[in-house]
This record gives C-alpha cells, structure tokens and sequence, in this order.
C-alpha cells in the first residue's frame, strides 16, 4: 500500500492477532479518510509488560502481506503531551472511554495517536471490502492440509466453532473478566445451524485442541483443527472465513473468522454476554450477528 505524505495517524498495538487488527483496520479507516499515512506504535508491545488483565504479546500483524511502519517514539511522546479534553475538537491523542463507539472518532485530525482496541466494525465499516480482500492477507500459500480442510467444507454445509481457552481459564485475572461461554451455549448454538440451517459439520478450532475435544459435542460430524500452531495460528482464520456458519468465542481471534467471511448470507452466532466482567452495552457484536 502506497504511504500518503504529512501528519500521521499512530495506531497503538496490543494485545494479540485478533485485537491488532482492530487497532490497525481503525488507523487504516481513519487514514484513508485524512489521506495521512499510517504509523504504528509499538511500545507497550515492545515492552511486554504482563498480568493486570493482560498477555504478554509481540508484533503479529507481520503474517499479513502489510507495510507496517513504526512511529517515531519521540513523536508519540509529543502527541501524548498535546492531549487535549474530550470536548475540544483538536485531539492529539484520543484514547478509547469505553467499549461503544465513540462519534468523536469521526471529527479526528491528524496527527493523531490512536490509543484503545477499537473492537467495533462502526470504525472501520467503510473500508470493509478493502480490509476483506487485501488487507488482511495471508503471506505465503496454504499448506496440504489447508487446503484439504478447504474441499472437505467445499464439500458439505460446514460451520467454524471457535473455542478459547488459554489465558482464559490459565489467568484467574483474565478469567474474571472475559469469561468464557458455556457448553451449552455451543451445543444450542450448533443445534440451531443443525436444525434450522442444515449444517452437517462442524470444524473446531481452539488454542487448546485437547481441552475442547472434552468440552464440546456436537451434532453431526467434528473435525479439530489443530495443525496450525504458534506463527502459523493465522491460518485457521482463512479457514474460519471460509465457512459459510460461524459459532464464536467472545474472542477477538474468532471475531475476525467470521466477520472477514464476505457472505451477505452467512450466519454467525456469537455469546450474548462478552465481557463477564463489564456488562455494559458495547458495539463489539453487528447487528446483522444473532446473539445467544
């Protein structure tokens, strides 16, 4: 992608895949609108910092076919300094208040540091198809497997079903906070595409394949997916998208499976609850998405 000239939007990285993209398809969305280029910020990710809620994470946005250009440390210090109240129109570095989108974002002038998760497709919905077709992806070419995972869904009515585990039972912090959906909101889910949408398999994907072959059982038949491991965990979201159903984990990772699946028809059902710890309304989940 072709870099515009002048004042910059910073996009803040954190967390792991699933929340970088939001971080960058937000800069990217704000930049295209400026015509500013678009730089990250990097810093808390360099610094690794654990516990507090939060995972140590490195760089992963680099599994992407992207021009990734870091900001200057010292001009995200200056526009940290020039912050300004809410109510004034010229913000230098907005950080995010809460998890509904914030229509501030629409008045924002570069340069600009982008300081939040931004997990709303409200701020990036206008470059959706950019984001869908050449955005986010994958460098390199689909492994066998991949590829025959990819004619084996060709072949029937299949859904992606995403499973968390991880931090999210490891962490007690985390666990508090995130939750994590039940064994029955999988089963009724997938009894839902099985009945109502003829769905015949399901392929599961998990960060801990172990602990969700005794966690879910599912009508129909199951294939774990489980051969794309550490740097190669990217590819179980090309497959997710291919997918034409989706059950979800309140996770970032399986967010982007099934949002970045095109289909004006697809049916994706995602937890009705998707931070135990703060049940505040939020804009992570569309509309168009049923919540269970």
């Amino acid at each position: 992608m072709t870099m515009a000239q002048g004042p910059p939007v910073i996009t803040r990285l954190m967390g792991g895949l699933g929340n970088q993209m939001f971080q960058y398809a937000t800069g990217l969305a704000l930049s295209r609108r400026l015509g500013a280029p678009l730089l990250i910020d990097r810093t808390f990710l360099d610094a690794r910092p654990a516990g507090m809620n939060w995972t140590a994470r490195e760089l992963e946005l680099d599994v992407f076919d992207l021009r990734i250009e870091a900001a200057d440390p010292s001009l995200i210090r200056d526009l940290r300094r020039q912050r300004r109240p809410v109510a004034i129109r010229r913000q230098t570095w907005f950080r995010e208040r809460d998890k509904r989108y914030d229509p501030q974002f629409a008045r924002l002038r570069a340069p600009v540091l982008l300081d939040g998760y931004w997990q709303s497709e409200l701020y990036f919905g206008n470059i959706a198809s950019e984001l869908r077709e050449q955005v986010f992806h994958q460098t390199g070419e689909p492994s066998q497997e991949n590829l025959e995972l990819l004619h084996l869904g060709a072949s029937m009515s299949t859904a992606s079903v995403h499973v968390r585990c991880g931090d999210y039972l490891m962490d007690p912090a985390a666990a508090a906070y995130h939750g994590r959906p039940t064994r029955a909101y999988y089963e009724a889910a997938a009894a839902e595409l099985f009945e109502k949408h003829g769905v015949r398999h399901f392929f599961i994907f998990s960060d801990e394949p172990a602990k969700a072959r005794t966690f879910v059982h599912l009508p129909g038949g199951m294939t774990f997916v489980t051969h794309n491991t550490g740097r190669a965990a990217h590819w179980d979201l090309w497959l997710m998208r291919q997918c034409r159903y989706h059950i979800i984990a309140n996770s970032s990772f399986s967010w982007w499976g099934a949002w970045l699946n095109p289909s004006p028809t697809k049916v994706v059902i995602a937890p009705n609850t998707w931070f135990a710890g703060d049940p505040r309304p939020h804009d992570i989940v569309p509309s168009t998405w049923l919540r269970r």
